[in-house]
């Protein structure tokens, strides 16, 4: 008899463990959906827009995890207040991708104060306080520059080489990954390289195009032109075009390059039609950037990392020109990277 007894209670307890075994569902979270607050530093800019839907996703395929946005709107005052927002809910997790490092410390502080795991994306705390996610862009900028440079040395040897950039003059990682590499790299061709102009694009077309339109007027000259994202160099292409050039003849720019980053879909289109003068840019990778921010997040809460502790993982872009890279392999890019349906060999035709 009681062996009996022992026996049903452990089928009993056995079928109870099955039972909560499935009651969380699926997913590596558990029983209760993990709540992960999510603060872009904008959510105009194509990119993002597509980090957030591949991160949104993923946290709910791989981890059970709901995912709330809260734009940072290019401003850190909008980044704290997001950060105060998630901790009054109570996440689970925060992703943070703002400005400034020294007021990321402050709310990496406060959301530990409530002891909630914080990652930062892009831009670190400035004591470096917590695990980091970084885009190293510092070698695909490099190279753009070199190419940018020995094609125009090869089209026209007998005109100096003078850049134009539009930019974010402020943001300090941007000058360390992108704009610095990217010079860098024109003057391992061509030492007497001049950077003629640098203006502030801010975060949209319309400002970076009338910073191009300025540059054109007091700089003329200028025959290689970079953007810092993909607004500035399709806003910079736009002034050139108003202004009768940013032209090819077959691939061949007339009057300057245009160099871009991020290949959205309105750069790839501009890259690949052989009358454009934009002919290289650097591919963000947003699926692969969501991935890797939010396991991160999730080793954070797990224990498996030490949130507290400072660690820099890296990820990397992809050199994109119209010399070097099949306008096949772009294709698959921004199908794989940002849902496009676009078809880029009609939209490069047009």
């Amino acid at each position: 008899m009681k062996r009996a007894l022992t026996l049903a209670v452990v089928l009993v307890l056995g079928l109870l463990l099955l039972a909560n075994a499935f009651a969380g569902g699926q997913g590596d979270a558990g029983k209760k959906s993990l709540k992960i607050g999510k603060i872009p530093i904008t959510m105009q800019a194509n990119y993002h827009q597509a980090h957030v839907k591949h991160l949104i996703a993923y946290a709910k395929e791989k981890y059970n995890a709901d995912v709330t946005v809260i734009d940072g709107e290019f401003s850190t005052e909008a980044s704290v207040k997001g950060v105060e927002t998630f901790i009054a809910q109570g996440v689970n997790g925060i992703l943070l991708h703002s400005l400034d490092e020294k007021v990321n410390d402050q709310m990496v502080k406060a959301a530990r104060k409530a002891k909630i795991p914080i990652v930062t994306f892009y831009i670190p705390t400035f004591s470096r306080l917590v695990p980091h996610l970084q885009i190293n862009e510092a070698e695909t900028s490099f190279q753009m520059g070199k190419v940018a440079a020995l094609k125009w040395r090869e089209w026209y040897p007998n005109k100096p080489i003078k850049i134009g950039v539009i930019d974010y003059l402020t943001v300090e990682i941007v000058q360390k990954h992108r704009t610095g590499p990217f010079i860098a790299g024109v003057l391992s061709v061509d030492p007497t390289a001049q950077v003629v102009s640098k203006l502030e694009g801010s975060a949209n077309v319309q400002k970076a195009m009338a910073a191009m339109q300025d540059m054109l007027q007091a700089h003329p000259e200028v025959n290689l032109v970079y953007g810092a994202n993909a607004d500035h160099a399709l806003g910079a292409l736009a002034a050139l075009e108003n202004a009768g050039r940013g032209k090819a003849v077959n691939g061949k720019c007339l009057t300057e390059i245009v160099i871009g980053t991020d290949a959205t879909e309105g750069e790839l289109a501009k890259l690949y039609n052989p009358s454009s003068s934009f002919k290289i840019t650097q591919g963000l990778q947003p699926r692969v950037n969501a991935i890797a921010e939010m396991d991160l997040l999730y080793n954070c809460i797990t224990g498996a990392q030490n949130p507290d502790a400072w660690i820099q993982i890296d990820t990397f872009n992809k050199f994109i020109s119209y010399w070097d890279t099949p306008i096949e392999e772009a294709q698959k890019f921004i199908e794989d990277q940002y849902f496009t349906k676009l078809d880029l060999k009609s939209a490069a035709s047009k």
